[in-house]
């Protein structure tokens, strides 16, 4: 029997509704026991603590981490800004260029991104399932912090977050690319340093995805810049030979394991896809039966313990339809909320991850 990258039971699945990612849910689901909830819920209780990991320079690190996430308003443009000219001038990048060598090419424009920063990059075709079927679509130029103002404050009036997601005609390929976050931060889990770890590589993803959009429209192409909205990015990350699903709801690399962050930049420019990597997938499938270390470092019991994947979790945050090992975002959400930042100890527990020494905060902060 051929491997595949993963198991789709086509009488179950749909494409996802970006409304039930557990982030927008705690916005708009009253049936949700922690909506409206988010880190500030306990962030008093942690100044106050003295625990290390916990003090104010701590969440002074995580919060900064977003700044060019959070703050910068070309990160997940659709298109270039129509009066942007430059010292450059704006007529040459408006030919197409002229593809000789499509492997060439690609190469090229996979030099191209690790150059902005990308730790990993893959193409893919795109596979119209992993594209979300509604979501929240950012108004033009218009940062991530001021594009989100009014549903994080609880207005989700006016089906804000059920807009059709649907890409332009032509736009075929995906860019996937992924971002190594520091071991050493991502060693202190569950504390803050390692919640600045995943707040740093979204604000390089702003950045590098920002670059990697110009570099296209330069050559005369489309670029869809994506962080975690418009499609999923696992599935798109498997289609493109970056890795395999783990057992902890996370792509793991063979580089970093699942030590990484994703982000996408769709595109109609002309390159040539790469294939999943089923060696290494069927590597991980078959350890992730096995290594139940993530499940047993999970601070709140939401990675499955079943020796089996299965095809369905009863969670509308979980989009059954595909055989893997489902995790409870509720139960992963309620720790984020007490422990007032995202956690990490599956990552750091993962064997992949290449972890050599788990550091204290205090340790961390030592080290130089």
């Amino acid at each position: 029997m051929t491997l595949k990258p993963y198991e789709i039971d086509e009488d179950i699945y749909q494409r996802f509704e970006q409304r039930n990612n557990i982030l927008f849910r705690r916005l708009w689901d009253k049936k949700f026991s922690h909506q409206g909830q988010i880190f500030e819920t306990n962030i008093d209780h942690h100044l106050n603590s003295m625990k290390d990991g916990y003090s104010r320079i701590d969440f002074a690190l995580v919060s900064a981490g977003w700044t060019v996430y959070e703050r910068f308003p070309f990160a997940f443009a659709w298109h270039r800004e129509t009066d942007y000219k430059g010292d450059y001038g704006p007529n040459w990048y408006k030919s197409k260029h002229k593809v000789i060598d499509q492997k060439l090419f690609t190469n090229k424009l996979k030099k191209a991104a690790k150059f902005f920063g990308a730790s990993l990059v893959g193409i893919t075709d795109i596979n119209p399932k992993w594209i979300y079927k509604t979501g929240f679509i950012r108004p033009d130029s218009t940062s991530e912090a001021e594009a989100k103002k009014d549903i994080r404050s609880g207005d989700t009036s006016g089906s804000i977050l059920d807009k059709p997601i649907n890409l332009p005609e032509g736009v075929n390929k995906a860019i996937v690319i992924a971002i190594e976050m520091d071991d050493d931060a991502i060693s202190t889990a569950p504390a803050q340093p390692a919640s600045a770890a995943s707040a740093l590589c979204y604000s390089k993803m702003a950045f590098i995805i920002s670059c990697v959009g110009e570099f296209i429209r330069n050559m005369g192409y489309r670029a869809i810049q994506c962080g975690n909205d418009t499609a999923l990015s696992i599935p798109l990350a498997i289609d493109a030979g970056l890795g395999a699903l783990g057992r902890l709801g996370l792509l793991i690399t063979p580089e970093y394991g699942p030590r990484v962050r994703l982000c996408k930049v769709f595109t109609d420019m002309p390159l040539e896809s790469d294939t999943p990597n089923l060696e290494f997938i069927e590597k991980i499938n078959n350890y992730c039966k096995e290594c139940n270390k993530c499940a047993e470092e999970c601070e709140n019991g939401a990675i499955s313990v079943d020796i089996e994947p299965c095809f369905s979790q009863d969670s509308i945050s979980n989009n059954s339809g595909v055989k893997k090992y489902y995790v409870s975002g509720e139960k992963c959400f309620e720790f984020w909320i007490e422990n007032s930042g995202d956690c990490g100890n599956c990552i750091a527990a993962c064997p992949f991850s290449k972890i050599k020494q788990k550091l204290t905060p205090n340790e961390f902060w030592k080290r130089l």
